[in-house]
């Protein structure tokens, strides 16, 4: 219980932070505006390219990496269809939906986690090399393609991936894991410290949008879609993982383990990447608020039915 709050008190607190920058101001107007573009076109990509460099094959093709892609994709899936069918929602809301309840904050919350609950931080790597080789870029290529004017033909698709520095520190970094390459360490120092920018400022510029917002607000529209989506990060996608960490044979401590890391809240960095596009910032905004807290309530529970 005291790891679950530990890593949710060292999250908060930085979120205050940025509520506190966002009262005095001392970043002006435009403070979130710069985070989120700092943190979506250079300290995201920095990020994710020190990520892949720095893991093993043996951690991208691993087990617990399968249960979070098949459990994140199957629950993102589930969400589009679901909204299709029963909503008329579409374009940039429908996505923002479906990767609102099936992406993990899985480095900023997945560390503390693994680390106070689980007892080793490596046990967030896997869905966090899931989200940064497959699912980030798979998805800020859909929500380029749903809100952009320029997006469709063979044209578009490249001006997709071009527009996504994400997108390109992927694909290097997962072609030189897969091959094999070293990279000396002082050639990667200085995106080391660009990665190191990454989290505090996507939980300062999401701290700075909580300033003066109304959660859950009627005008907004987004309270039935925001209801679905944390119900779909919080019961849904864990379920999943507990299904399919099952089917692939993992029991006791391992089990226990991958089920925790599927029920992290929703990331911040689907906010940042909703406030680039400038698609559905407050239904994305409000679950990872509601999300957030209702995890520690899950993680909680999980911790009492499969905690070994």
């Amino acid at each position: 219980m005291s790891g679950v709050l530990t890593g949710f008190f060292i999250v908060w607190s930085m979120i205050f932070v940025g509520w506190v920058v966002g009262r005095t101001g001392v970043l002006g107007p435009h403070g979130r505006y710069v985070l989120n573009r700092t943190t979506f076109f250079i300290a995201s990509p920095a990020l994710v390219l020190v990520g892949l460099l720095e893991s093993d094959v043996r951690e991208v093709l691993s087990v617990p990496m399968a249960v979070a892609g098949i459990s994140g994709l199957t629950t993102g899936a589930l969400l589009i269809i679901g909204v299709r069918l029963f909503t008329a929602r579409r374009g940039a809301d429908l996505v923002v939906t479906a990767i609102s309840g099936s992406v993990v904050n899985g480095a900023n919350m997945g560390f503390p986690i693994a680390l106070y609950v689980l007892g080793d931080i490596s046990h967030a790597l896997p869905v966090i090399l899931f989200q940064q080789a497959i699912y980030t870029p798979l998805y800020l290529f859909v929500l380029h393609q749903a809100t952009e004017k320029d997006s469709t033909g063979a044209a578009g698709v490249l001006r997709s991936i071009i527009a996504n520095p994400t997108i390109v520190a992927s694909a290097i970094g997962l072609a030189l894991v897969l091959i094999g390459v070293q990279i000396p360490a002082v050639a990667l120092e200085p995106v080391q410290s660009l990665a190191n920018m990454a989290i505090p400022a996507m939980l300062l510029a999401y701290g700075l949008s909580l300033y003066g917002s109304r959660p859950l607000a009627k005008e907004d529209g987004y309270r039935g879609l925001i209801a679905v989506a944390s119900i779909s990060k919080l019961v849904v996608m864990p379920a999943i993982a507990f299904g399919v960490a099952l089917l692939f044979g993992l029991s006791g401590a391992s089990l226990y383990e991958v089920v925790v890391m599927a029920a992290l809240p929703t990331a911040q960095n689907v906010y940042v990447a909703a406030a680039r596009y400038r698609a559905s910032e407050n239904l994305a905004r409000d679950t990872v608020l509601i999300t957030t807290i209702g995890t520690v309530l899950v993680l909680l529970l999980l911790s009492g039915l499969l905690g070994v």
